[in-house]
């Protein structure tokens, strides 16, 4: 936004972003959870059979089972995690790539960033 105000009192602080650098190690050390409101459970599937794998009552318990079956040969594009709510409803959380790297994250792991695909 311009203000175009030249007031000399506004203190004006300048950042050299080319000098930054990007942090080392787990942004996340201590791990996190994903918590959905009205949520009583979380449940990890197995696509295309819909197969549950495990059931949590948090996603903090979820992440070592994640990457269990990621170790175990399992593609991550074929896990998704589940939200159950007590009227019976499901909603899914995550699935993929995306999911193996928010686990590893949601453990403290550190995340490592897989090369792009190129468009077929």
């Amino acid at each position: 936004m311009h203000t175009y105000d030249d007031n000399a009192d506004v203190k004006r602080v300048e950042f050299d972003f080319s000098r930054a650098t990007r942090a080392k190690g787990p942004r996340f050390p201590e791990g996190f959870e994903i918590r959905i409101d009205d949520a009583t459970g979380y449940s990890l599937r197995l696509i295309p059979s819909n197969k549950i794998l495990g059931r949590f009552t948090s996603t903090r318990d979820a992440w070592p089972v994640v990457i269990a079956e990621i170790e175990r040969g399992i593609p991550a594009r074929c896990l998704v995690l589940d939200a159950h709510f007590a009227d019976g409803d499901r909603e899914r959380i995550g699935s993929g790539r995306i999911l193996e790297a928010t686990a590893r994250a949601g453990i403290g792991q550190a995340v490592t960033r897989l090369p792009a695909r190129a468009a077929s």
